[in-house]
């Protein structure tokens, strides 16, 4: 009974292979197929490596343009488009720095030294 049960719980290549419809060795081509790696993958995860080395490297802050100078700079030949998906894929963006400025601004106080120079003091004693 147990090795009847152990068959079949582990069907043969040729039993699969009937049931699907397909020949054994067209299954063991599409096997070896579906294992390969393309150069193109093989060149996609390379240089997704090489993107995430290079944004650690700015201190995680650069973006596609810069990547794809430091790139170019290496010798790869990539389009910033390219260097942008991967790095949407690795899930990776860049860091915009902006100049500090002011975002609050005390509106009470511009408009006590537009009444100031006017002269009318007993209003400006009435917005404080």
């Amino acid at each position: 009974m147990d090795v009847q049960h152990a068959l079949e719980s582990h069907p043969s290549i040729n039993g699969m292979c009937d049931y699907v419809g397909i020949s054994r060795s067209g299954y063991y081509q599409r096997e070896k197929r579906h294992n390969r790696q393309s150069p193109r993958k093989l060149r996609k995860k390379f240089i997704q490596g090489e993107i995430k080395a290079i944004w650690l490297k700015s201190l995680c802050i650069y973006g596609a343009g810069k990547i794809t100078q430091e790139l170019r700079s290496k010798g790869y030949k990539i389009a910033e488009r390219t260097v942008g998906k991967y790095m949407r894929e690795l899930g990776i963006h860049a860091v915009y720095l902006t100049p500090w400025t002011t975002t609050t601004r005390n509106s009470k106080l511009r408009v006590s030294r537009m009444l100031c120079k006017k002269g009318n003091f007993a209003r400006m004693n009435w917005q404080f």
